[in-house]
C-alpha cells in the first residue's frame, strides 16, 4: 500500500514568495543601462531564448552584460565587451584605512574605463602603479595643498618605478598631488612616461617627486604631455642622467633643486621654473629655454645647450652657460657666475643680456650691477623707483634705484603681460614679459592717468611713442 504525501500549503505559500521575489530583483545589468540613460530592450534569438540589449543615442547596441562588465568589471571581458558606445565617467574612491571603493590605487586603477577619476585619501600607499594607457585621472584629495601632497604618498619601497605609463595615454590623463618617492629603476625611477619607442603625453601636476634612484636617464622620463608645478629634488643618479630627462613637451612652473643634474635632453618649452642648488641645471637641452631662475648650482648653469635661451636669470652659479655653441642668447640676466664666469664658448647670436665681465661686445648687451632685490634671500625682481613686485609682501613696492635692464630689452621682443608703464621694450631676466616686470621709471612717478597714445608711459606723447608703433607696425604674434 504507497502512502500519498501531501504537500502542505506553507510550501506553495514559500515557492510562490521566491518567485515572486526573484521577478522583483531587477536584472544588474538591464537596471544599469537604464541608469546610464539608455534604452533596454528584450530580444528573442533563433532558440526562442531571450537577451537584454542597451540601446544607445546613435542607435547602436550591444548586450547588456557585455556593457555592463565594460564598465563595472573590465577586468573580467576576456575580450567579449565589444561595445560601441563609452561608460559613463565615474568617480572612485582609495583609502588604505577607512571605506572606500578600494583600499590600494592599481586595483582602483585596474577598474577604470577612459575618463574616470580615482580621489586617493591621505596615507601611505606601497605600490608601484601601472595606468596600462588609460585616460584617466589620478589625483589626491586636493592637489593644490602642498600639505595634502605631501601626506598622499605613492612609496616604490625600492623595487621598480613608482609610476608608470604605456606610452600611449593622451593629454586628457593626469596625475596630480602626491608625493612620489623611493623608486628604482634603470630609466624613470619616480615616474616612467613609456619607452624611447612611444612616451605618454599625460600631464604630470601638483607632485612632489623625491628620493628616487636610478642607474640612466630621470626621476622622469619619456613624459612629452605637460609636467607643471612639481617639486623634483633629491635624484640619485648611479650612472647617467638627471632629474627630468626626455621630456619634449612643455616644462613650466617646477622647482628643481637638489639633484645631481636637473634637466637633461628636453627639446620642448622650458619655462618659469626654479632651477637651483642641483650641480648642473640643464644639460643638452634644444627648444626653448625661457623666464628660469637659474641659481646656486654648483656647477653650469647651462651646459651644450643650443636652443632659444631668453629671459632667463642665470645667477650664483659656477658657471653660466658652457657650449651654447649654436644659442640664440637674449634678454638673459648672467651675473656672478664665478669662478668660470658667464659665457664659455658660446658662438651664436648673443644680443640684449646684462653679463658680469663680458668685453665681447655685441648689440645690447651690458655689464652692469643688476640691481637684484635680495638674491641672498632668492628674489631676483629687478628694484625700481616706479615700482617691483614684492612677493612676499603680495604688492608693488617702490625702491631708491632702478635696474639697468628695465626696458634693456631687444626691441622686438613681444613685452607680454608687463605692466604699464613698461617702456614699450621687453625686461631682461626671468621676470621680462611677465606681469611681475619691474615698471619703467622716467626720472619722476609714474602717471595717474594713462593717457591714449603714450605707448612707453612716460606721461607724454611724443616721437618716442610713435617710434615703438613704427618698429611693430604689421607684426602679427
Amino acid at each position: 500500500m504507497k502512502l500519498k504525501m501531501k504537500t502542505p500549503a506553507f510550501m506553495f505559500v514559500t515557492l510562490l514568495t521566491i518567485v515572486s521575489l526573484a521577478s522583483a530583483i531587477p536584472n544588474p545589468a538591464s537596471q544599469f543601462c537604464i541608469n546610464c540613460g539608455y534604452c533596454c530592450e528584450i530580444r528573442t534569438d533563433p532558440q526562442g531564448g531571450q537577451f537584454g540589449v542597451c540601446v544607445f543615442p546613435d542607435g547602436s547596441e550591444c548586450e547588456e552584460w557585455s556593457f555592463y562588465r565594460k564598465c563595472n568589471s573590465p577586468q573580467s571581458c576576456d575580450g567579449d565587451c565589444n561595445c560601441p558606445w563609452p561608460c559613463p565617467k565615474r568617480i572612485i574612491y582609495v583609502d588604505d584605512d577607512g571605506p572606500a571603493d578600494f583600499n590600494n590605487i592599481q586595483a582602483a586603477t585596474d577598474d577604470t574605463n577612459d575618463g574616470d577619476t580615482i580621489i586617493v585619501k591621505k596615507g601611505i600607499y606601497f605600490e608601484n602603479i601601472n595606468f596600462r594607457g588609460k585616460n584617466i585621472i589620478l589625483t589626491s584629495t586636493d592637489p593644490k595643498d602642498p600639505t595634502v601632497v605631501a601626506a598622499t604618498i605613492i612609496d616604490g619601497n625600492n623595487l621598480d618605478s613608482v609610476v608608470t605609463f604605456a606610452g600611449t595615454e593622451n593629454r586628457t590623463c593626469v596625475l596630480s598631488g602626491f608625493t612620489v618617492r623611493n623608486g628604482y629603476a634603470n630609466y624613470g625611477a619616480g615616474i616612467c612616461g613609456g619607452t624611447w619607442e612611444k612616451q605618454t603625453h599625460a600631464e604630470i601636476r601638483n607632485n612632489m617627486i623625491a628620493a628616487n634612484t636610478l642607474w640612466y636617464g630621470g626621476a622622469l622620463d619619456y613624459c612629452y604631455g605637460t609636467i607643471q608645478n612639481n617639486v623634483v629634488s633629491g635624484t640619485i643618479i648611479l650612472c647617467d642622467g638627471g632629474a627630468i630627462f626626455d621630456c619634449q613637451g612643455i616644462i613650466q612652473n617646477n622647482t628643481i633643486l637638489d639633484n645631481p643634474i636637473g634637466l637633461i635632453g628636453c627639446n620642448g618649452i622650458i619655462q618659469n621654473n626654479t632651477i637651483c642648488d642641483n650641480v648642473t641645471a640643464v644639460a643638452e637641452c634644444g627648444g626653448i629655454i625661457q623666464n628660469n631662475i637659474i641659481s646656486g648650482n654648483s656647477g653650469y648653469g647651462l651646459v651644450y645647450c643650443n636652443g632659444i635661451i631668453q629671459n632667463n636669470t642665470i645667477s650664483g652659479n659656477a658657471a653660466g652657460i658652457y657650449r651654447g655653441d649654436e644659442a640664440t642668447i637674449r634678454n638673459n640676466i648672467i651675473s656672478a657666475n664665478s669662478p668660470y664666469g658667464g659665457l664659455i664658448y658660446c658662438y651664436g647670436l648673443i644680443q640684449y643680456n646684462l653679463i658680469s665681465g663680458w668685453t665681447e661686445g655685441g648689440v645690447g648687451n651690458i655689464d652692469s650691477d643688476p640691481c637684484f632685490a635680495d638674491p641672498n634671500g632668492g628674489d631676483y625682481h629687478l628694484k625700481s623707483q616706479a615700482g617691483r613686485w614684492d612677493a612676499n609682501e603680495g604688492q608693488w613696492t617702490k625702491d631708491n634705484v632702478t635696474s639697468p635692464c628695465i626696458d634693456a630689452g631687444d626691441m622686438s621682443s613681444p613685452i607680454g603681460l608687463e605692466p604699464f608703464p613698461n617702456g614699450g621694450i621687453i625686461n631682461m631676466g626671468s621676470f621680462g614679459g611677465t606681469v611681475e616686470a619691474s615698471k619703467s621709471y622716467f626720472g619722476e612717478p609714474p602717471c595717474e592717468t594713462i593717457i591714449a597714445g603714450d605707448i612707453n608711459g612716460d606721461c607724454i606723447v611724443n616721437l618716442n611713442d610713435f617710434a615703438i608703433m613704427a618698429f611693430h607696425w604689421l607684426e602679427e604674434h
